[in-house]
């Protein structure tokens, strides 16, 4: 499990190192220089490699100025420019400076025309909020169009690292270089596309000041499957849990199918789907071992779904459940009965959001803990703004959402975020684009219900479902190329991602 800071997180950090611990800020700094001067190396080791480093007056730049002296000590021919702009300096950037100076290193005062195998961005550092304009603006786009390889220093200048909006304009990099933990603005888009590889460096920021400030936010790596509970060899199916999978109406088998499989992939003891009987056939011959509980209609649906629920570990409703008056009923009936966990997911989202209030009132009658998994659209129409004004403000506006209607929110998207509205924040950094295909979604909820059969909390089972379907997605994408994977690949992949 990796930490993520946000910008004031990772200030507080660095703070706490320098003043409450007394590591020297000098010495910080020396070390963030020793690494970037390393991963320099590392991909240029030929010292005939011409570097340009843009620099600014704060710390970042600093760095910057440090990591001059250690190239042009291997005898890389190294330009450095001062922007300059900014009419204070910290006193770090002022002492590395002074080094530069007694060394007869020269920084240029204007920004050199020569062509670079290597651009390195020390302009701002993680502590930008304001719009990037001016001469600042004028020299990032001009380093942007240079035809060299380009290397961020912390975080690429212009994007904000709390939240990875580009204010105004922002240095693209392929390449960042961060210190200590990596940044929310380094994971988030549109920041993780000017960020290019994100490389973490320890610099020497002591464990006690991390958690001390205490992150909220992490993502998980591999290796981190050890956290779902081990099987019990001493067990049988009851141990494992019971699922029931509300899904699936007329020609819609293929989500409740999907779900399903996916619930028993990911270990549940038992799974049961609650239908249409029109799919009793398909499901039947696709997934033999689910236990089927069909209806035609209101009539006989009511007391189906309330003896099935009654029988439910964890119950994961709406994948392709479609819309209408027989849902509305079903919502209900889950809400005044539901005493285990619920995800509700896809036509479940939809008819929330369509009821009075976007449905607050009625999430907020759940007596069980409640999962949601919206991806962006659907996201909207339960809060009641755009897409665009979502992306922007995806953190705020779903810890908010969480937070008034007491429930965990997995925002579904390239970089799926989960929050139950306190600091506690799951950013999930794996997957790729082959998953945005049909029924990837219902294989997420199936999962989520496994991991909550298994025994793992709510949060800590849809963050580590998310996980595992980034895993699976990016084992089918090796396979087979990002465009060919279906949702069933996914499912295939289950086996191999939930390796320890």
């Amino acid at each position: 499990m990796k930490r993520i800071a946000t910008r004031k997180e990772m200030q507080a950090i660095d703070a706490y190192s320098i003043h409450e611990i007394g590591i020297p800020g000098m010495v910080l700094m020396e070390k963030a220089s020793m690494a970037l001067y390393e991963e320099v190396r590392r991909r240029f080791p030929d010292d005939c490699s011409r570097c340009l480093i843009v620099v600014e007056k704060g710390n970042n730049g600093g760095d910057g100025l440090a990591l001059g002296r250690m190239l042009a000590e291997a005898g890389y021919p190294v330009d450095i420019y001062e922007i300059g702009a900014i009419s204070g300096a910290s006193e770090s950037y002022l002492s590395q400076k002074s080094i530069l100076e007694k060394m007869d290193i020269p920084v240029c005062e204007e920004l050199p025309e020569e062509e670079y195998d290597v651009i390195i961005d020390g302009i701002f550092g993680v502590g930008l909020t304001r719009e990037v304009t001016g001469i600042h603006r004028e020299v990032i786009d001009k380093l942007n169009r240079k035809d060299a390889y380009r290397i961020a220093v912390d975080v690429p200048s212009g994007v904000d690292a709390s939240t990875g909006k580009v204010l105004g304009t922002a240095f693209r990099a392929d390449l960042t270089v961060t210190f200590g933990l990596s940044k929310i603005g380094l994971l988030l888009y549109p920041g993780a596309s000017y960020a290019g590889q994100v490389i973490v460096r320890d610099i020497g920021f002591p464990k006690m000041a991390v958690d001390e400030v205490d992150p909220g936010a992490y993502t998980y790596e591999e290796g981190d499957q050890h956290l779902i509970p081990s099987r019990n060899p001493d067990s049988h199916k009851g141990t494992y849990g019971k699922v029931l999978i509300v899904a699936g109406s007329v020609n819609m088998a293929g989500a409740a199918y999907l779900s399903g499989k996916a619930a028993y992939r990911t270990g549940s003891g038992l799974v049961r789907i609650f239908t249409k009987e029109e799919n009793r056939v398909i499901l039947q011959t696709l997934l033999p071992e689910a236990i089927l509980t069909t209806y035609t209609g209101l009539e006989d649906g009511v007391p189906a779904l309330s003896e099935a629920l009654d029988w439910a570990d964890v119950i994961v409703f709406g994948p392709g459940i479609g819309r209408g008056e027989n849902i509305e009923w079903f919502l209900h009936l889950l809400r005044e009965n539901a005493k285990v966990p619920v995800v509700i997911d896809a036509d479940g989202l939809n008819e929330i959001s369509a009821m009075d209030h976007r449905g607050a009132d009625f999430l907020n009658g759940f007596s069980a803990p409640v999962i949601l998994t919206p991806h962006m659209m659907e996201m909207s129409r339960l809060c009641g703004c755009t897409v665009a004004e979502l992306k922007e403000q995806r953190m705020a506006i779903g810890k908010e959402y969480a937070r008034d209607n007491n429930l965990i929110l997995v925002l579904k998207d390239s970089r799926t975020v989960i929050t139950d509205g306190t600091e506690r924040l799951y950013i999930n950094t794996n997957g790729n684009s082959g998953m945005a295909t049909g029924g990837s979604g219902d294989v997420l909820s199936g999962m989520i219900g496994g991991m909550l059969a298994a025994g793992m909390a709510p949060f800590d089972a849809a963050a580590m479902a998310v996980f595992i379907h980034g895993c699976c997605g990016d084992a089918a994408a090796e396979e087979l190329s990002e465009a060919c994977v279906m949702a069933e690949d996914l499912i295939r992949h289950l086996p191999q991602a939930l390796r320890r």
